[in-house]
């Protein structure tokens, strides 16, 4: 029996154009046949109502809700509130429902739909405020639109996230980009290092040497400086690519970063099915990526439209190892000894004593987590719960080679 899954994702495969640096599974709205995008709205949410019938959700509906792509903000209106309004019979109230929006595609009219069935949360693809840059990016928007697009959806009264790349010079630098950000109502930032994916144009230009990027020590003096500002205006570093106010973190992501069960519907979603007492009974399904061969699959035309993986039970004990320490709340002791028959310090001694020096009191899940629908009551954690500290989650790749070098000499469970 799988734990009940209390989140949803929903892809939108679709996108104004494709960024040079993206490798993700969407394509120009432009480009895709008459007639497929609506259809794969309606196959995507036919394909909600299996996974759910086969799998939960408990009580009637989804506690969160994230709606990416691609970027859902592009399709023509009718269908855009086609697509929300479907979601809407899905969700339990409070609900933290978020859109992912690119700025040119933000109007008055988008965030009308979105306020009328009540998503609370809007992250806008910003990346830069550099208009070099941002051409360079390939990014159709300017700092002007972001500017008029944040204020749009302030002035509205949605919660704004904030996406921004880090890695690569700019005018304003990082943390000059971030204040803007914050000076204009953004209050959770995600702050991503540039990741240059094989096939992309511009893996392409670095390849050519025709991109500069920053120095490690570049970037990581960046980073330092976004930190102190971030600090001083009350946020904190609560993952490695992260930052909120305490209260104020992404419900959604914690589920992932916590190991909760999650559904995900559209081309090139997954879904994380986690069983709680047995190890390697979790159960992972990947969605086709190509939009036309999920509507043949969704329809029944051809095989199921999605790849179904079990999680070996070493595997489940490294993701939630990973997903675990790269958040400040570091693992759930109480949650990993229950679905494996052990602790961590229990199955890592060796890599938890050589990272001692970064290792520090984990932090409390964030409370309001506590009072939403489905959630597990807070737990007190123990004194031998630990967590990364920020220079330690800027070495998180090395701990977590260090542990699965650990592991792999063990029993994944140690009961």
């Amino acid at each position: 029996m799988f734990a009940p899954p209390r989140s949803l994702y929903v892809h939108v495969p679709f996108c104004r154009s494709k960024c040079a640096y993206c490798d993700f599974a969407s394509a120009p709205l432009a480009e895709a046949p008459e007639g497929l995008a609506a259809a794969l709205v309606d196959a995507t949410l036919h394909r909600i109502d299996e996974l759910v019938a086969r799998f939960g959700p408990a009580s009637g509906g989804f506690s969160t809700v994230y709606v990416g792509g691609g970027t859902p903000t592009v399709l023509p209106r009718p269908l855009f509130a086609r697509l929300l309004e479907g979601l809407a019979r899905r969700v339990v109230s409070p609900c933290e429902w978020t859109v992912e929006a690119n700025p040119e595609s933000l109007d008055r009219e988008a965030l009308a739909i979105m306020r009328g069935v009540g998503v609370s949360r809007i992250s806008l693809g910003v990346q830069s405020l550099d208009d070099a840059l941002l051409r360079d990016l390939s990014r159709p928007a300017s700092a002007a639109v972001t500017e008029a697009a944040l204020a749009l959806a302030v002035e509205a009264g949605f919660s704004v996230s904030a996406d921004l790349i880090a890695g690569l010079p700019r005018a304003g630098g990082l943390a000059g980009e971030a204040a803007w950000l914050l000076d204009r109502g953004v209050c959770h930032l995600s702050v991503y290092d540039l990741i240059l994916e094989e096939g992309t144009p511009l893996s392409a230009r670095a390849a050519r040497g025709e991109l500069a990027l920053l120095s490690e020590d570049e970037a990581l003096a960046e980073r330092m400086r976004l930190e102190s500002l971030l600090i001083a205006r009350g946020f904190r570093r609560y993952e490695v690519s992260n930052y909120a106010p305490p209260e104020a973190e992404s419900l959604h992501n914690l589920a992932y970063w916590r190991m909760d069960s999650y559904l995900g519907a559209g081309p090139g979603a997954v879904s994380t099915l986690v069983q709680g007492e047995v190890p390697g009974a979790s159960l992972r399904l990947e969605e086709m990526r190509d939009p036309e061969s999920y509507l043949r699959a969704c329809s029944g035309e051809i095989a199921n439209p999605a790849t179904e993986t079990p999680i070996a039970p070493r595997d489940a004990v490294f993701e939630a190892l990973m997903m675990g320490y790269r958040t400040v709340f570091g693992p759930d002791h109480a949650a990993f000894r229950a679905r494996f028959g052990c602790t961590p310090p229990e199955l890592l001694p060796r890599s938890l004593a050589a990272w001692s020096s970064r290792l520090v009191p984990a932090a409390s899940w964030p409370g309001a987590r506590a009072s939403w629908p489905g959630a597990r009551p807070p737990v007190p954690r123990s004194a031998d719960e630990r967590a990364l500290d920020g220079r330690g989650l800027d070495l998180l790749n090395r701990f977590l080679l260090d542990c699965l070098a650990e592991l792999e000499e063990r029993s994944p469970s140690c009961g």
